[in-house]
């Protein structure tokens, strides 16, 4: 009676080490985020959750969590992307363009914004057409990309003193406002995670992530789903743009700069493996932006400066991959 006692415990307790080993990334990036929310909300005081703090954190939350949830399609399948940053700027600088030229009208607004999101779409598809035409990493092409962007960016606002501003600051008013960036987030968030998660589309974007030849040899196009990857990540990377610049309402040679780390922290923080896979969740774009964004907003609000910010965040980022990059070793561990 004992024995069988101790061997009911003893399965018992092996089942639990189980769960816990499979759902390991679930429990590190909900234990993260809940670590930071106390932490932060006990050293300052509950500032951090003032009203004020709520609205500032709310848009640098909107746009982020829109690029991660559109750059999630391209994690799954093992690539990333460097160029987000670059193409928000030149899209950005677009939109003032072509909202100054049409006027202060939701028109002008709504053209700036299909503007933005085709430019996006060229760059994006693009990068995975040269990718798999010349049989290099998408990186490389990312690369150029950036370095195509920002030297656009860069020489257009040199031909001014101060960057290009928008004439009318309100003409992006609708997208500073909080019900509206609640409600986009929603609808991007609940769309593409319907798309990631039911189809067999994303099925496929997270197959190629464990084995191309695999998820091939299973029926996959490879190819056509890498394309559909960038075209979603795309079309957010434009929508994003005109959150940022409702911001600023204004570009200049640093607009977007460092966006592309930011995404790549971020989709960390929430647990996403840099090789994708099957294991890829959209909740890592969710969850990872949040505490993205909580923790810069915390250290902030404690005084510290924006080195320290910036060491802290690479000493997480850091412990975030040691904690999830290790995989079987019979499994890419790097991107593609």
């Amino acid at each position: 009676m004992e024995q069988e006692k101790k061997s009911t415990d003893r399965n018992k307790l092996n089942t639990a080490l189980h769960f816990v080993k499979v759902n390991k990334n679930t429990f590190i990036r909900y234990g993260l985020l809940i670590l930071v929310v106390v932490v932060f909300a006990a050293a300052t005081g509950g500032r951090i959750f003032s009203k004020f703090s709520i609205s500032s954190i709310l848009s640098q939350l909107t746009p982020l969590i829109i690029l991660c949830v559109g750059m999630t399609f391209i994690f799954a399948h093992g690539n990333f992307d460097i160029s987000s940053g670059a193409v928000l700027a030149l899209s950005a600088l677009v939109s003032i363009f072509v909202i100054n030229g049409m006027g202060c009208t939701p028109l002008s607004v709504f053209v700036a914004l299909l503007v933005g999101i085709v430019l996006c779409e060229v760059f994006y598809l693009f990068n995975i057409f040269v990718s798999i035409k010349f049989r290099i990493m998408s990186t490389i092409g990312s690369l150029a990309i950036m370095f195509t962007a920002r030297g656009a960016v860069t020489y257009l606002v040199s031909q001014t003193m101060s960057g290009y501003k928008l004439d009318d600051t309100s003409a992006l008013a609708l997208f500073r406002e909080q019900w509206f960036m609640i409600l986009c987030v929603i609808i991007v968030a609940v769309i593409c995670w319907l798309v990631f998660s039911f189809t067999a589309f994303g099925k496929y974007d997270r197959a190629i992530g464990d084995n191309p030849l695999s998820s091939m040899q299973s029926g996959a196009k490879v190819n056509k789903v890498k394309y559909i990857s960038y075209a979603i990540a795309g079309a957010c990377v434009g929508l994003a743009t005109l959150f940022y610049l409702s911001r600023t309402n204004s570009v200049t040679q640093n607009f977007g700069q460092g966006r592309e780390m930011d995404i790549m922290i971020a989709l960390i923080l929430g647990g996403m493996l840099l090789s994708g896979g099957s294991k890829s969740r959209m909740s890592a774009a969710i969850v990872g932006s949040i505490t993205y964004v909580i923790l810069t907003n915390g250290l902030s609000q404690l005084g510290l400066s924006d080195a320290y910010v910036l060491i802290i965040k690479s000493v997480v980022f850091i412990i975030m991959i040691a904690t999830t990059l290790r995989r079987s070793s019979t499994i890419k561990a790097m991107p593609r």
